[in-house]
């Protein structure tokens, strides 16, 4: 089965490949990793959308191709342009972290829950990348340009697992069963209250991150 799957995605690469190609595709042909940016963010979105709509298989099946297309595009064009990286390299890199970054599956550490996990997961990344214990910021790899709201949550959920902030919303016992709902409700109460205001929403929430950033590494 295996075998049978890297065939058909090596088909897809090859398709790819050929509509980049000198006399493939003109408007492949002249695309670049920065000009497929905000393609790879939309058929991203799309996907999600589509999961979270709960759309029939066959839809999220297709979304979910889209952000593989992606994925070969930019392969192609590194291959093409002589990048230093192709598919084939991508998969091997990324089989080699996978194996690297989880030896209570394909090493000797047995088997752990996900709350050692949690505990664990930056001292998994350190030893993968054969760096001294304690070595990596709780922050380091975060992206800077994640969507602001989707940075705020990593941020304040590395700092706790690192414990250098506590938690403060309330246990799951605590929520009721509409608290999503409620949640939401709130936040889109404060979006509200900062455009009567005045205030970018967004940028308000970047800045409050940053601080609580700042603060928490800071204290440690």
């Amino acid at each position: 089965m295996a075998n049978d799957d890297a065939r058909h995605v090596m088909q897809a690469y090859e398709t790819v490949r050929t509509m980049i190609s000198p006399g493939g595709c003109a408007w492949h042909e002249v695309q670049t990793h920065e000009s497929l940016m905000p393609f790879l963010v939309e058929e991203t979105a799309e996907f999600v959308d589509a999961v979270e709509r709960e759309l029939p298989a066959s839809e999220v099946r297709s979304e979910l191709g889209d952000v593989l297309y992606q994925v070969l595009f930019h392969a192609a064009i590194a291959e093409r342009d002589g990048e230093g990286y192709d598919l084939r390299s991508v998969a091997d890199a990324l089989n080699e972290k996978l194996i690297a970054r989880h030896p209570h599956v394909f090493g000797d550490r047995g088997y752990m829950t996900v709350e050692e996990l949690h505990a664990e997961w930056e001292r998994l990344k350190e030893d993968a990348a054969g760096e001294a214990r304690g070595s990596r910021s709780p922050l380091e790899g975060i992206p800077a340009g994640m969507p602001t709201l989707a940075r705020a949550a990593k941020v304040v959920e590395r700092l706790k697992r690192a414990n250098l902030i506590e938690p403060t919303v309330g246990a799951a016992s605590d929520l009721d069963s509409d608290a999503e709902d409620q949640l939401g409700d709130a936040m889109l109460a404060l979006v509200s209250r900062a455009n009567a205001t005045g205030i970018d929403p967004d940028r308000a929430l970047r800045r409050a991150v940053d601080r609580l950033a700042k603060l928490a590494v800071e204290s440690k």
